[in-house]
């Protein structure tokens, strides 16, 4: 079974990705997994309970340097996973899945 981003991830992934080309090479956030997990999300595309897992791990990591507002490579990192909605997302499938007790 597949988990499909939600809209308000998808324009967050997209908003990351448009921020990114607003500034010089140096000030760009995001690798190329959270490159790949942006392209992912923006067009909703299935992914597994895995990535799910690893959308939270680094949402929960990363929180700290999402800075609304700011165009800081932290926050265009942040946003390419689906930002704030995303961790929501990623919580509530992993406590349905038994996963997340929290």
């Amino acid at each position: 079974m597949g988990y499909r981003a939600t809209e308000a991830m998808a324009a967050n992934a997209k908003r990351g990705l448009a921020m990114r080309e607003k500034v010089s090479a140096s000030n760009r956030g995001g690798t190329a997994v959270g490159l790949n997990r942006a392209s992912q999300f923006a067009n909703r595309r299935e992914v597994s309970l895995d990535t799910v897992k690893r959308t939270y791990s680094f949402l929960s990591r990363a929180e700290v340097y999402y800075k609304p507002g700011q165009n800081t490579a932290g926050t265009q990192a942040y946003l390419l996973w689906g930002g704030p909605p995303g961790l929501t997302w990623a919580r509530n499938i992993l406590r349905q899945e038994g996963l997340l007790d929290d």
